[in-house]
Protein backbone atom coordinates (compact mmCIF):
# COMPACT_ATOMS: atom_id res chain seq x y z
CA UNK A 1 0.00 0.00 0.00
CA UNK A 2 1.26 3.51 -0.78
CA UNK A 3 0.19 6.40 1.38
CA UNK A 4 0.79 10.16 1.35
CA UNK A 5 3.81 11.44 3.33
CA UNK A 6 1.80 12.48 6.41
CA UNK A 7 0.47 8.93 6.82
CA UNK A 8 3.55 6.92 5.89
CA UNK A 9 4.47 6.47 9.57
CA UNK A 10 1.82 3.78 9.61
CA UNK A 11 4.11 1.64 7.46
CA UNK A 12 7.50 3.32 7.29
CA UNK A 13 9.70 5.91 8.98
CA UNK A 14 10.04 9.47 7.79
CA UNK A 15 11.37 9.56 4.24
CA UNK A 16 15.15 9.84 3.95
CA UNK A 17 16.59 13.05 2.52
CA UNK A 18 17.54 12.74 -1.14
CA UNK A 19 20.98 13.09 -2.58
CA UNK A 20 21.16 15.18 -5.75
CA UNK A 21 20.59 12.98 -8.78
CA UNK A 22 21.13 14.04 -12.40
CA UNK A 23 20.27 12.27 -15.64
CA UNK A 24 22.08 12.57 -18.92
CA UNK A 25 20.43 14.76 -21.54
CA UNK A 26 19.91 11.79 -23.85
CA UNK A 27 18.32 9.72 -21.08
CA UNK A 28 16.00 12.55 -20.13
CA UNK A 29 14.92 13.03 -23.75
CA UNK A 30 14.29 9.29 -24.13
CA UNK A 31 12.20 9.28 -20.98
CA UNK A 32 10.21 12.26 -22.26
CA UNK A 33 9.48 10.49 -25.57
CA UNK A 34 8.56 7.25 -23.81
CA UNK A 35 6.11 8.99 -21.50
CA UNK A 36 4.58 11.49 -23.90
CA UNK A 37 1.60 9.19 -24.42
CA UNK A 38 0.96 9.12 -20.69
CA UNK A 39 0.10 12.82 -20.62
CA UNK A 40 -2.03 12.76 -23.78
CA UNK A 41 -3.66 9.33 -23.62
CA UNK A 42 -6.75 10.76 -21.92
CA UNK A 43 -8.19 14.27 -22.03
CA UNK A 44 -10.01 13.52 -18.79
CA UNK A 45 -10.34 10.78 -16.21
CA UNK A 46 -13.70 9.52 -15.02
CA UNK A 47 -14.66 7.69 -11.84
CA UNK A 48 -17.38 5.15 -11.02
CA UNK A 49 -18.06 4.96 -7.26
CA UNK A 50 -19.09 1.77 -5.46
CA UNK A 51 -19.91 1.62 -1.73
CA UNK A 52 -17.89 -0.97 0.21
CA UNK A 53 -19.59 -0.43 3.56
CA UNK A 54 -18.30 0.61 6.96
CA UNK A 55 -15.04 -0.40 8.61
CA UNK A 56 -13.86 -0.16 12.20
CA UNK A 57 -10.21 -0.62 11.22
CA UNK A 58 -9.41 1.95 8.53
CA UNK A 59 -5.84 0.78 7.91
CA UNK A 60 -6.55 -2.84 8.76
CA UNK A 61 -8.35 -3.65 5.51
CA UNK A 62 -6.38 -5.41 2.77
CA UNK A 63 -7.11 -4.75 -0.91
CA UNK A 64 -6.06 -6.34 -4.19
CA UNK A 65 -7.22 -6.24 -7.79
CA UNK A 66 -7.20 -9.34 -10.00
CA UNK A 67 -6.13 -9.17 -13.67
CA UNK A 68 -9.80 -9.20 -14.76
CA UNK A 69 -10.62 -6.17 -12.59
CA UNK A 70 -12.29 -7.98 -9.70
CA UNK A 71 -11.41 -6.17 -6.45
CA UNK A 72 -11.04 -8.21 -3.27
CA UNK A 73 -10.94 -6.64 0.18
CA UNK A 74 -10.97 -7.88 3.75
CA UNK A 75 -12.84 -6.97 6.87
CA UNK A 76 -11.39 -8.97 9.74
CA UNK A 77 -11.38 -12.62 8.65
CA UNK A 78 -13.96 -12.12 5.89
CA UNK A 79 -12.93 -11.47 2.27
CA UNK A 80 -15.32 -9.71 -0.10
CA UNK A 81 -15.24 -9.29 -3.87
CA UNK A 82 -16.51 -6.50 -6.13
CA UNK A 83 -17.18 -7.63 -9.68
CA UNK A 84 -17.59 -4.75 -12.13
CA UNK A 85 -19.95 -2.15 -10.67
CA UNK A 86 -21.89 -4.62 -8.52
CA UNK A 87 -22.11 -4.39 -4.74
CA UNK A 88 -19.60 -6.41 -2.68
CA UNK A 89 -20.38 -10.03 -1.85
CA UNK A 90 -18.60 -12.46 0.48
CA UNK A 91 -15.89 -14.40 -1.34
CA UNK A 92 -14.66 -16.53 1.57
CA UNK A 93 -13.99 -16.75 5.29
CA UNK A 94 -10.29 -16.98 6.14
CA UNK A 95 -8.87 -18.79 9.16
CA UNK A 96 -7.95 -15.55 10.94
CA UNK A 97 -7.58 -11.81 10.55
CA UNK A 98 -6.44 -11.08 7.00
CA UNK A 99 -3.19 -9.12 6.63
CA UNK A 100 -2.78 -9.23 2.85
CA UNK A 101 -4.45 -10.32 -0.38
CA UNK A 102 -3.22 -11.13 -3.87
CA UNK A 103 -4.85 -12.63 -6.95
CA UNK A 104 -4.11 -14.04 -10.38
CA UNK A 105 -6.51 -15.13 -13.13
CA UNK A 106 -7.73 -18.22 -11.30
CA UNK A 107 -6.80 -18.03 -7.62
CA UNK A 108 -6.92 -15.79 -4.56
CA UNK A 109 -4.07 -15.70 -2.04
CA UNK A 110 -4.76 -14.76 1.57
CA UNK A 111 -2.16 -14.07 4.25
CA UNK A 112 -3.08 -14.58 7.90
CA UNK A 113 -0.08 -14.15 10.18
CA UNK A 114 2.76 -16.09 8.54
CA UNK A 115 0.44 -18.39 6.59
CA UNK A 116 -0.31 -17.76 2.90
CA UNK A 117 -3.26 -19.78 1.61
CA UNK A 118 -4.28 -20.25 -2.02
CA UNK A 119 -8.01 -20.48 -2.79
CA UNK A 120 -9.79 -21.21 -6.05
CA UNK A 121 -11.63 -18.11 -7.23
CA UNK A 122 -14.18 -20.31 -9.00
CA UNK A 123 -15.16 -22.47 -6.02
CA UNK A 124 -13.71 -20.75 -2.96
CA UNK A 125 -12.04 -24.03 -2.05
CA UNK A 126 -8.63 -24.11 -0.37
CA UNK A 127 -5.90 -25.44 -2.65
CA UNK A 128 -2.60 -25.26 -0.72
CA UNK A 129 -0.73 -23.13 1.77
CA UNK A 130 2.80 -21.99 2.67
CA UNK A 131 4.32 -20.93 5.98
CA UNK A 132 6.65 -17.94 5.91
CA UNK A 133 9.48 -17.33 8.36
CA UNK A 134 10.05 -14.24 10.48
CA UNK A 135 12.80 -12.94 12.74
CA UNK A 136 10.21 -11.50 15.09
CA UNK A 137 6.57 -12.07 15.94
CA UNK A 138 3.81 -11.23 15.64
CA UNK A 139 3.60 -10.01 12.05
CA UNK A 140 1.76 -6.69 12.10
CA UNK A 141 1.59 -5.73 8.41
CA UNK A 142 2.11 -7.58 5.15
CA UNK A 143 1.61 -7.51 1.41
CA UNK A 144 1.24 -9.93 -1.50
CA UNK A 145 2.06 -9.33 -5.16
CA UNK A 146 1.03 -12.17 -7.46
CA UNK A 147 2.15 -12.53 -11.08
CA UNK A 148 0.97 -15.77 -12.70
CA UNK A 149 2.34 -18.62 -10.60
CA UNK A 150 4.80 -16.46 -8.63
CA UNK A 151 3.80 -15.03 -5.26
CA UNK A 152 5.92 -12.29 -3.69
CA UNK A 153 5.25 -11.68 0.01
CA UNK A 154 6.56 -9.05 2.42
CA UNK A 155 6.04 -9.19 6.17
CA UNK A 156 6.74 -6.59 8.83
CA UNK A 157 6.63 -6.74 12.62
CA UNK A 158 6.69 -3.06 13.64
CA UNK A 159 5.86 -2.48 17.29
CA UNK A 160 7.21 1.01 17.98
CA UNK A 161 5.40 4.33 17.64
CA UNK A 162 6.84 5.09 14.20
CA UNK A 163 5.41 1.90 12.72
CA UNK A 164 8.69 1.05 10.99
CA UNK A 165 10.88 -2.01 10.88
CA UNK A 166 12.64 -3.54 7.91
CA UNK A 167 10.48 -6.09 6.12
CA UNK A 168 11.31 -9.60 4.98
CA UNK A 169 10.57 -10.45 1.34
CA UNK A 170 9.80 -14.04 0.30
CA UNK A 171 9.10 -15.72 -3.03
CA UNK A 172 6.79 -18.68 -3.57
CA UNK A 173 6.14 -20.66 -6.74
CA UNK A 174 2.65 -22.13 -6.67
CA UNK A 175 3.90 -25.45 -8.02
CA UNK A 176 6.34 -25.89 -5.13
CA UNK A 177 6.10 -26.12 -1.35
CA UNK A 178 9.36 -24.17 -0.89
CA UNK A 179 9.58 -20.59 0.38
CA UNK A 180 12.61 -18.65 -0.85
CA UNK A 181 13.82 -15.74 1.34
CA UNK A 182 14.77 -12.85 -0.96
CA UNK A 183 15.66 -10.04 1.47
CA UNK A 184 15.47 -9.20 5.18
CA UNK A 185 16.12 -5.44 5.01
CA UNK A 186 13.42 -4.26 2.62
CA UNK A 187 11.23 -1.19 2.97
CA UNK A 188 7.63 -2.28 3.64
CA UNK A 189 5.06 -1.49 0.98
CA UNK A 190 7.48 0.00 -1.55
CA UNK A 191 7.58 -2.81 -4.10
CA UNK A 192 5.92 -3.99 -7.29
CA UNK A 193 6.21 -7.03 -9.56
CA UNK A 194 5.71 -8.01 -13.18
CA UNK A 195 6.73 -10.96 -15.33
CA UNK A 196 10.43 -10.12 -15.05
CA UNK A 197 10.45 -10.23 -11.26
CA UNK A 198 10.09 -8.06 -8.18
CA UNK A 199 11.30 -4.47 -7.82
CA UNK A 200 11.79 -3.28 -4.25
CA UNK A 201 13.85 -0.99 -2.01
CA UNK A 202 16.34 -2.25 0.54
CA UNK A 203 19.46 -1.58 2.57
CA UNK A 204 22.16 -3.62 0.83
CA UNK A 205 25.50 -3.56 2.62
CA UNK A 206 26.20 0.10 3.41
CA UNK A 207 23.96 1.65 0.73
CA UNK A 208 20.27 2.21 0.14
CA UNK A 209 19.29 0.49 -3.11
CA UNK A 210 16.62 -0.17 -5.68
CA UNK A 211 16.63 -3.94 -6.22
CA UNK A 212 15.31 -6.35 -8.83
CA UNK A 213 14.79 -10.02 -7.86
CA UNK A 214 14.45 -12.78 -10.43
CA UNK A 215 11.24 -14.85 -10.37
CA UNK A 216 13.13 -18.10 -11.04
CA UNK A 217 16.62 -17.81 -9.51
CA UNK A 218 18.27 -16.32 -6.44
CA UNK A 219 19.76 -13.46 -8.50
CA UNK A 220 19.16 -9.92 -7.23
CA UNK A 221 20.32 -6.79 -9.04
CA UNK A 222 21.03 -3.59 -7.06
CA UNK A 223 21.35 0.12 -7.88
CA UNK A 224 21.94 2.91 -5.36
CA UNK A 225 18.72 4.92 -5.08
CA UNK A 226 16.47 6.71 -2.59
CA UNK A 227 14.41 4.42 -0.39
CA UNK A 228 11.16 4.66 1.57
CA UNK A 229 9.68 5.98 -1.69
CA UNK A 230 6.45 4.82 -3.36
CA UNK A 231 7.40 2.62 -6.33
CA UNK A 232 5.51 1.89 -9.57
CA UNK A 233 6.14 0.01 -12.81
CA UNK A 234 5.01 1.73 -16.01
CA UNK A 235 6.19 1.95 -19.61
CA UNK A 236 9.34 -0.14 -19.13
CA UNK A 237 10.42 2.04 -16.19
CA UNK A 238 10.66 1.79 -12.44
CA UNK A 239 9.36 5.08 -11.04
CA UNK A 240 10.10 6.23 -7.50
CA UNK A 241 8.27 9.10 -5.80
CA UNK A 242 11.01 10.30 -3.48
CA UNK A 243 10.33 12.75 -0.63
CA UNK A 244 12.91 15.17 0.70
CA UNK A 245 12.63 17.57 3.61
CA UNK A 246 11.00 20.27 1.48
CA UNK A 247 10.45 18.77 -1.98
CA UNK A 248 9.45 15.66 -3.91
CA UNK A 249 10.85 14.15 -7.10
CA UNK A 250 9.80 11.44 -9.51
CA UNK A 251 12.86 9.38 -10.44
CA UNK A 252 12.68 7.00 -13.40
CA UNK A 253 14.97 3.99 -13.81
CA UNK A 254 15.33 1.63 -16.75
CA UNK A 255 13.55 -1.57 -15.73
CA UNK A 256 16.22 -3.79 -17.32
CA UNK A 257 19.44 -2.06 -16.22
CA UNK A 258 18.17 0.00 -13.25
CA UNK A 259 20.03 2.97 -14.74
CA UNK A 260 18.58 6.37 -13.83
CA UNK A 261 17.06 7.98 -16.94
CA UNK A 262 15.32 11.06 -15.54
CA UNK A 263 14.67 13.04 -12.38
CA UNK A 264 11.90 15.63 -12.21
CA UNK A 265 10.54 17.80 -9.40
CA UNK A 266 6.85 17.21 -8.59
CA UNK A 267 4.46 18.98 -6.22
CA UNK A 268 4.91 18.10 -2.55
CA UNK A 269 1.21 17.22 -2.44
CA UNK A 270 1.86 14.15 -4.65
CA UNK A 271 1.60 11.26 -2.22
CA UNK A 272 1.60 7.92 -4.06
CA UNK A 273 1.88 6.43 -7.56
CA UNK A 274 0.82 3.29 -9.40
CA UNK A 275 1.40 1.90 -12.89
CA UNK A 276 -1.83 1.16 -14.77
CA UNK A 277 -3.13 0.50 -18.26
CA UNK A 278 -3.87 4.23 -18.50
CA UNK A 279 -0.29 5.15 -17.59
CA UNK A 280 1.36 6.31 -14.37
CA UNK A 281 -1.29 7.57 -11.93
CA UNK A 282 -0.53 9.85 -9.00
CA UNK A 283 -2.67 10.46 -5.93
CA UNK A 284 -2.34 14.07 -4.76
CA UNK A 285 -3.43 15.03 -1.25
CA UNK A 286 -3.04 18.79 -0.73
CA UNK A 287 -4.31 18.69 2.85
CA UNK A 288 -2.57 18.62 6.21
CA UNK A 289 -5.03 16.19 7.75
CA UNK A 290 -6.89 13.01 6.89
CA UNK A 291 -9.20 12.52 5.10
CA UNK A 292 -8.32 15.02 2.37
CA UNK A 293 -11.47 16.36 0.71
CA UNK A 294 -9.35 17.95 -2.05
CA UNK A 295 -7.57 14.73 -3.06
CA UNK A 296 -7.20 14.10 -6.79
CA UNK A 297 -5.87 11.34 -9.02
CA UNK A 298 -4.22 12.23 -12.32
CA UNK A 299 -1.81 11.09 -15.03
CA UNK A 300 1.80 11.84 -14.07
CA UNK A 301 4.36 12.38 -16.83
CA UNK A 302 7.73 11.40 -15.28
CA UNK A 303 9.57 13.10 -18.15
CA UNK A 304 8.23 16.51 -17.10
CA UNK A 305 6.91 16.02 -13.57
CA UNK A 306 3.55 17.40 -14.71
CA UNK A 307 0.11 15.97 -13.98
CA UNK A 308 -2.86 16.06 -16.34
CA UNK A 309 -6.51 14.95 -16.40
CA UNK A 310 -6.88 15.24 -12.61
CA UNK A 311 -10.05 13.71 -11.16
CA UNK A 312 -11.46 14.69 -7.77
CA UNK A 313 -11.51 11.74 -5.35
CA UNK A 314 -12.44 13.17 -1.91
CA UNK A 315 -10.98 11.18 0.97
CA UNK A 316 -8.90 8.93 -1.26
CA UNK A 317 -5.97 7.25 0.49
CA UNK A 318 -5.00 4.16 -1.55
CA UNK A 319 -4.37 3.48 -5.23
CA UNK A 320 -5.02 0.14 -6.94
CA UNK A 321 -3.56 -0.79 -10.30
CA UNK A 322 -6.94 -1.44 -11.97
CA UNK A 323 -6.84 1.55 -12.07
CA UNK A 324 -8.94 2.35 -9.02
CA UNK A 325 -8.76 4.25 -5.76
CA UNK A 326 -10.11 3.64 -2.25
CA UNK A 327 -11.92 6.56 -0.60
CA UNK A 328 -12.86 7.03 3.07
CA UNK A 329 -15.66 9.25 4.32
CA UNK A 330 -17.24 10.01 7.72
CA UNK A 331 -13.91 9.19 9.35
CA UNK A 332 -13.90 9.00 13.14
CA UNK A 333 -10.61 7.59 14.39
CA UNK A 334 -10.30 4.20 12.69
CA UNK A 335 -14.02 4.07 11.80
CA UNK A 336 -15.06 5.12 8.28
CA UNK A 337 -17.26 4.37 5.30
CA UNK A 338 -15.26 3.04 2.35
CA UNK A 339 -15.78 3.42 -1.40
CA UNK A 340 -14.12 1.92 -4.45
CA UNK A 341 -13.73 4.36 -7.35
CA UNK A 342 -12.94 2.69 -10.67
CA UNK A 343 -10.96 5.04 -12.93
CA UNK A 344 -11.39 5.20 -16.71
CA UNK A 345 -10.51 7.57 -19.54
Amino acid sequence: MTIKPQARALLAATALALATLAATAGGAQAATRATAAESTAASALHGSRIALGATTSLYGNAFTEAPNGAVFFSRGAVVYVVEGSRAPVVALHAGGAVLALGANDSDLFVETGLRVTEYSRATGGQLRHWTLSSLFAPVTSAGLDVVGGTVWAWTDWATDGSGFEYAQVDRVQTGSSAVHVVDKDAFPGDLSANGTGLYFETVHGVTDDLAHASPTTSAVQYRKAPVDAPLALAGGRVDLLAFGSSAADVLSYNASTLALVSSRRVPQKDGSIVGTGLGLLVLAQPCSGFPCSAATVGLLNPGTGGTSAALSVPGAYQLLNGPAVIEASDVHGTHANLFLVRISS
